[in-house]
């Protein structure tokens, strides 16, 4: 596709960085994302530190943790706002930034794989199906609001990816191909990250107000949250069951976008070869674009469908028994899951770490109007296809 402009560093907005990593989009330069060589171990501590605490925290039977004897916070929410808390408040060295990428870039793809050894194969491509209609009605509504509110048509187009795929990282991998400018990437990254902030937190709240079943809930909010980590957080604290559901609808749009980039990239060429002649053509690798995590996650799925997930007898020595047995049986998919809700914790801590509440400020006023408008009309129109086909 086209040469992009070079851009400078953002030394303000980290954000996009790990989702570059995390999401699958392709090698770009990224704001703030500089090679560091300090060692991990201190940031991996600060996210186990969170993580122990945030489920600690989540199983008192206290207020706010507990009201009317029903938990009102599971793990995922609870790392993510102490995470925030810390990131925001504490004056952390750069010397935690490697631990708690690897905590976010690593550690949530290893989640979701694990998580494929809970699910049924055929469901999840049953709900993967219903992503691409959502995608499609979030790029027809933001061009539309674009030409509305006078938008740049550059800005236009990484909004409606933004909100249609996968948010800030389909707009950083969308940039390149269509030439946008810093300002642009900027202001849709972070419009479309904070109105993710805050559907994360207002959609299960609204979720229970409706008395939306698990199901209903994670494809609502698998199709209405922009990012991975918001709609793994959101899901998982409505319920286990929703966040999975959440969790494979939200992994359909991601492998939506390096087709969408492809075809967006092509009608920028054809238009700009048509104004200006002959164009060169930057050569894209569309492939990495793909979440290879993604294939361990399908594969996974497949072996339990099929069966093929075993169980493990472990053998223990007489003399430490003392249930009278040397022999303990332990379910493949059950460690499966407890590996996935600890990886995904520790994941969460790692984003609230990395959500930078002053690179919000970034985003304009239409911009925003425009991405919260076609954010609010997803949401309600997926509610009202949820409601219409008695998904329960």
């Amino acid at each position: 596709m086209m040469d992009s402009k070079a851009t400078s560093p953002n030394p303000e907005y980290a954000w996009a960085e790990y989702l570059h990593c995390m999401e699958g989009a392709s090698d770009i330069d990224l704001p703030a994302s500089k090679p560091s060589v300090a060692s991990p171990i201190w940031g991996i501590l600060l996210c186990l530190a969170l993580t122990v605490l945030s489920m600690w925290l989540a199983q008192l039977k206290v207020w706010p943790f507990m009201i009317h004897s029903h938990p009102t916070f599971e793990p995922v929410m609870v790392a993510i706002i102490l995470g925030m808390i810390a990131g925001n408040l504490l004056p952390l060295t750069k010397q935690f930034q490697p631990g708690i990428k690897f905590s976010v870039k690593k550690l949530l793809p290893l989640g979701i794989i694990f998580l494929g050894a809970r699910l049924d194969f055929k469901q999840i491509l049953n709900l993967g199906a219903m992503s691409c209609g959502e995608v499609i009605l979030a790029l027809i509504l933001m061009f539309v609001l674009t030409k509305w509110l006078k938008l740049s048509g550059k800005l236009g187009t990484l909004l409606g990816i933004g909100t249609a795929i996968c948010g800030g990282t389909a707009i950083v991998a969308a940039a390149p191909v269509i030439e946008a400018e810093e300002s642009d990437v900027v202001f849709g990254v972070a419009t479309v990250t904070l109105l993710g902030l805050v559907a994360m937190f207002l959609l299960p709240v609204l979720g229970h107000a409706m008395v939306m079943s698990d199901k209903a809930f994670g494809i609502w909010g698998g199709l209405a949250i922009h990012q991975l980590p918001q709609v793994v957080a959101a899901g998982f604290d409505y319920s286990v069951a929703a966040g999975e559901q959440a969790t494979v609808v939200k992994l359909a749009r991601i492998c939506l976008l390096a087709p969408i980039v492809f075809i967006v990239g092509f009608i920028y060429a054809r238009n700009k070869s048509k104004s200006h002649g002959a164009v060169n053509q930057k050569k894209i690798n569309y492939f990495s674009m793909f979440p290879k995590f993604v294939l361990g996650f399908l594969a996974l799925a497949f072996l339990r469908t099929q069966g093929w997930l075993p169980d493990l007898t472990v053998h223990f020595p007489q003399q430490v028994t003392t249930a009278g047995t040397a022999d303990k049986v332990y379910s493949t998919p059950a460690i499966a899951q407890a590996c996935s809700g600890f990886c995904i914790v520790m994941s969460m801590a790692g984003v609230g770490l990395e959500t930078k509440l002053k690179a919000m400020k970034q985003t304009g006023l239409k911009p925003f109007m425009a991405a919260a408008i076609s954010a609010l009309i997803i949401a309600v129109v997926i509610l009202a296809v949820i409601k219409a086909l008695a998904i329960s």
